[in-house]
């Protein structure tokens, strides 16, 4: 197995001639020493001392971006708006507070009313306040949206998926994470959306300039107002998850080129980044729970190792907890979906049925085998090499199915993606030949994506499937999943039959599995 490493090569170096911005905030008084300092603290990690002057040059013509002393709000040409149809205005009632929870509550509201975030308001729409308590001692205000939220129509704008994410970043070289401060903040509602947000205290009614977190469709207004800003050209080097914004390179040269770029399109449209939460720069990159370079993609350390520290659960709602955070490394280890099995036996229970929940022998062993997995399986998968067909090597058993998509390079074998799913009930009684095609159907389908437009070879160890893409099937269940997956036929170069003790790998995600829970 490939260790995951980044390896040191000589860099491109580039000569940038300082360039004057304009801002559409009000000029902000900033000291040479504080400049500095946080220029300081975002390259330090470089260490070649002409890239670090490179990139302190560009950070310093922009410097107005990371300024977060002051608020301000974007100029885009997008404003959030709240289309709620033919709905009559609903009205909440305050809910109730202590004498010290007003005047928390209050000073909060001075606040963002200086900044110009909410205005006072003659609404007759009103929403209740929530008050969450951070560990520093401060609040946390949140209105409670969900009644405006439940007669306001659906914004169906795309969002990216986080597979869709990472994979995208793979095989680049230079990284920039930009988070946009208090990023829902800085979009303006439409003026007439804006008596809509309105909150209500025991002291008074107010209304959002801005856009507040916990209203329906934040999120697809923000995608859309970066999709537009960055635009369509940018794609290949830029992406915008929520409020973070990521730069992913292949050179030092390109990555200074395009970081330039994109904060020259943010200063311009007057957006402001948290300096404390960006990376600039850096070979190995966090983000949605995985770390990230230009070899593989792994899971975060400390996140897994919160899983690890997790105590057996005692409850449905622990069980669902541990369930959920270790869905997000499902693809990096191999027969998942078996193993989780028994989880899930406990934990599908509908609202009445919860007190039926029950910890055994199977779901403990189960338990224990994630954590086993978490802590000596080689968890990392590298990123394809484009240049190399893939192998998508499959395997059915009368419980499940599985799939390993790897490449044969001259340089040894990576380990692309781990797939594997329960059979149903009914496709348990297909034929031997009806489920191992399904487990070919069934992985190209879900590794669609990842696979784009590349070549690949299938593995399998039915024979009778041996190059079944051309030949004729006497089966209409396996001719009708080879209708829907017709369009990727012409990349498949041959479907060759390995037998079961070659296939050794693929064959593990199907039937390695604890016997008890077999049956």
């Amino acid at each position: 197995m490939h260790s995951c490493l980044l390896f040191d090569t000589s860099r491109e170096t580039l000569s940038l001639s300082p360039q004057h911005h304009i801002f559409n905030t009000i000029e902000l008084e900033q000291k040479p020493s504080e400049t500095s300092n946080t220029i300081d603290k975002l390259i330090t990690h470089i260490k070649n001392v002409p890239e670090q002057q490179q990139l302190r040059l560009i950070l310093q013509q922009h410097m107005k971006i990371f300024d977060i002393s002051k608020i301000t709000q974007a100029n885009t040409h997008i404003q959030h708006t709240i289309n709620t149809g033919d709905s009559l205005p609903i009205s909440s009632r305050p809910y109730p507070r202590t004498i010290e929870q007003r005047r928390e509550l209050q000073d909060e509201i001075q606040k963002m009313t200086q900044t110009n975030q909410i205005r006072p308001s003659n609404s007759p729409w009103s929403s209740p306040v929530i008050i969450h308590k951070k560990k520093d001692g401060g609040i946390r205000f949140l209105v409670d949206y969900r009644k405006l939220n439940s007669v306001t129509k659906k914004d169906c704008f795309p969002q990216p998926t986080t597979e869709e994410l990472l994979h995208r970043l793979g095989g680049h070289r230079f990284y920039t994470k930009l988070d946009l401060k208090s990023g829902y903040f800085q979009l303006p509602i439409h003026e007439t959306d804006k008596e809509k947000t309105a909150f209500i205290t025991q002291d008074g009614l107010w209304e959002f300039n801005v856009l507040p977190q916990g209203i329906m469709n934040g999120p697809p207004t923000f995608q859309r107002t970066m999709h537009n800003l960055l635009g369509y050209g940018r794609w290949d080097y830029v992406m915008v998850y929520l409020d973070d914004i990521l730069i992913f390179s292949h050179t030092f040269n390109e990555h200074l080129h395009q970081l330039n770029e994109i904060l020259s399109i943010l200063a311009k449209a007057n957006f402001q980044v948290n300096p404390d939460k960006c990376s600039i720069a850096v070979q190995e990159i966090d983000f949605l729970s995985h770390t990230i370079n230009e070899q593989c993609i792994k899971p975060n350390g400390d996140k897994i190792k919160a899983i690890v520290d997790l105590p057996t659960p005692k409850t449905l709602k622990e069980a669902n907890e541990f369930l959920g955070k270790i869905n997000w490394y499902r693809k990096f280890i191999p027969n998942f979906a078996r193993i989780a099995a028994p989880l899930h036996k406990v934990t599908n229970k509908t609202k009445h049925h919860r007190h039926e929940f029950k910890w055994g022998p199977d779901q403990q062993q189960s338990f224990d085998e994630f954590k086993r997995l978490l802590t000596t399986y080689p968890l990392f998968l590298e990123y394809p090499d484009l240049s190399t067909p893939f192998v998508l090597t499959t395997d059915a058993s009368n419980i499940g199915i599985g799939g390993i998509l790897r490449q044969d390079t001259p340089n040894g074998t990576k380990i692309n993606y781990f797939k594997s799913r329960m059979l149903d009930d009914t496709e348990r009684k297909y034929d031997t030949i009806e489920q191992e095609a399904l487990a070919i159907f069934w992985c190209i389908s879900e590794l669609r994506s990842y696979i784009g437009d590349s070549d690949f070879i299938i593995e399998t160890d039915h024979k009778p499937l041996e190059n079944f893409h051309k030949k004729q099937i006497n089966n209409k269940r396996i001719m009708n999943w080879l209708f829907k997956l017709q369009d990727m036929l012409p990349q498949i170069i041959a479907v060759k039959h390995r037998p079961g003790a070659h296939n050794a790998a693929a064959d593990y995600i199907s039937r390695h599995f604890p016997p008890s829970t077999s049956t």
